[in-house]
């Protein structure tokens, strides 16, 4: 079929009207997603501590490194943690439990303080089956059982815990290169970075395939007294997260987590290893 030379310049103008009209079709579609992440956009911290502890301990106390940061303004170091909107829970396990920040030689930790520090146990709970057509409210009810002691009854350590998110920090976290930007536990010391590692556990912490980051040590300075073989374990974690909507949840993050089991009573400072991974998620 031949084409008239007033054809061709139809077809042409066609295919023009067509590009014009999928360059704004694009053009909207990248600016509603635009406007859909940076109306979505969230950026948050959240913190927790958990604390439990084999047998009771006495007259404790425990300065324990908690998230802080370096304001020029003020030229002091100031922490995230705010002690008005954190969350506890078993908190009842302590006697004249205090928590409060305090000022170490200029860098905040948090004090946790408490004549005794009782250890809760409870039983295990094992899961019933439910046949076919049987009502669920037909079930016997679990009985929960609970201890100061172990037993075989009483096998499952229950921690005493503290929680803490912040919602909006206000600005952007810097979850690539955390140092000197964001919060971290602190004093710290760097003893080894790590870039794409190859997963699995390492140096006792669960690494991801592809990780980047530091493995850091910060100092507890614990106070207690206790029986020779008990086993105070404390285990603390903070993360900076940036969150936002693109067709689902997308986000990018750093973490931060130190853990130590410190066997017998406690008088002095104690640097516990930790890990730090960073540039996690989607950029």
């Amino acid at each position: 079929m031949r084409i008239l030379p007033d054809d061709a310049g139809k077809i042409n103008l066609a295919l023009v009207v067509l590009i014009i009209v999928l360059v704004m079709f694009s053009a909207i579609i990248i600016g509603f997603f635009r406007f859909t992440a940076s109306e979505s956009a969230q950026s948050m911290y959240i913190y927790s501590l958990s604390l439990s502890t084999s047998e009771s301990i006495e007259n404790v106390t425990l300065l324990i490194p908690v998230p802080s940061y370096y304001d020029p303004d003020s030229k002091q170091n100031k922490t995230v943690i705010d002690m008005s909107r954190v969350s506890f829970k078993n908190a009842d396990q302590a006697r004249n439990l205090s928590a409060k920040i305090e000022q170490v030689n200029g860098i905040p930790m948090l004090n946790i303080s408490a004549d005794r520090i009782t250890p809760r146990y409870k039983n295990r709970i094992e899961p019933i089956a439910i046949m076919p057509g049987q009502n669920e409210s037909e079930l016997p009810r679990p009985t929960r059982i609970y201890s100061d002691s172990y037993s075989e009854e009483t096998p499952v350590l229950i921690a005493m815990g503290m929680h803490m998110q912040e919602n909006d920090v206000g600005h952007e976290i810097n979850t690539r290169m955390p140092f000197g930007k964001e919060p971290l536990f602190m004093p710290y010391r760097i003893r080894e970075n790590f870039s794409r590692s190859d997963g699995g556990m390492t140096d006792g912490y669960y690494l991801s395939e592809g990780a980047f980051g530091s493995f850091i040590e910060v100092p507890f300075i614990l106070s207690y007294t206790a029986d020779d073989d008990n086993v105070l374990a404390i285990s603390s974690e903070f993360e900076g997260i940036n969150q936002w909507w693109i067709g689902g949840w997308q986000s990018n993050a750093y973490r931060e987590r130190v853990s130590h089991a410190f066997t017998g009573e406690a008088e002095g400072t104690y640097w516990v290893k930790g890990v730090l991974t960073t540039g996690d998620g989607v950029y």
